[in-house]
């Protein structure tokens, strides 16, 4: 991992411990960082928290205004953290408040929304920033799990990927769903560029063209700020509906094979 990286996610949960009185049990990093898949411009830095305490109102604001600190922050690692600080007493039942940091806004919510592709990332490859390690504790995602969020992905995509935008994560519709594709023919999660990349060398699509286009816009994100990309990403929709065809091919050969 990179070394900016882990002093980032030690001094934001440092600072994390501090707020919630020392009271934090386990902390962890997922996603793209623990792939080397993390590229500053469109990345975010992904954690878990895990706190033996009953989170408050207070507590939220303490954690709203630490994320507009880190917004506005020179570091931008701290300005692109996402995930959920969750009580420790609700690991299994998913029960108890839930302080959650999205990419627009935050929220204080009940029960904890990692689960699928996303927890087992968690769970596999997870790096604990600090506490003991109690991954054990949390369920594993079932295989009807996986596949009922490949299901809702698909129907997601079918209604809100028809046109996209020149937004650089018009892209991630393509990743998505060959993450999709990799856990269905492997078994496996991994990061979003090694899934496409795993799918260009052994699938064979129409839509390879495009895999390959966003392939390079993740790991060279200033592409964006090109009216050709930005035309690209705005015309994507209809190869974005393709491959969302070959990834149902793939569920429906998946559900007869097992």
């Amino acid at each position: 991992m990179d070394e900016d990286i882990k002093s980032a996610l030690e001094e934001f949960v440092a600072t994390a411990d501090n707020l919630l009185a020392n009271k934090i049990v386990a902390a962890y990093c997922f996603g793209s960082t623990v792939y080397e898949d993390f590229h500053l411009g469109y990345s975010d830095l992904d954690f878990f928290i895990v706190a033996d305490t009953l989170l408050t109102e207070e507590n939220f604001r303490d954690f709203h205004k630490l994320r507009e600190e880190y917004k506005g922050s020179r570091n931008p690692y701290l300005a692109v953290l996402e995930g959920e600080i969750v009580p420790y007493s609700g690991i299994k039942s998913r029960e108890g408040n839930v302080i959650y940091w999205g990419t627009s806004k935050d929220r204080f919510n009940n029960g904890y929304g990692l689960r699928g592709f996303s927890l087992r990332g968690l769970l596999d490859a997870g790096y604990l920033i600090s506490g003991r390690d109690i991954r054990g504790e949390i369920p594993y995602p079932t295989e009807a799990e996986m596949l009922e969020q490949v299901r809702t992905m698909i129907q997601t995509i079918r209604k809100y990927a028809v046109k996209t935008d020149k937004d650089i994560h018009s892209a991630d519709w393509l990743f998505l769903i060959t993450q999709s594709i990799y856990w269905l023919k492997t078994g496996k999660t991994t990061g979003k560029t090694q899934s496409a990349q795993w799918v260009l060398a052994n699938c064979h699509y129409p839509w390879d063209g495009l895999l390959k286009k966003a392939i390079a816009l993740r790991q060279c994100p200033a592409l964006a700020q090109e009216q050709s990309w930005q035309l690209w990403l705005e015309q994507l929709g209809e190869g974005v509906q393709q491959a969302c065809v070959s990834l149902e091919a793939e569920m429906h050969l998946f559900s007869r094979l097992t």
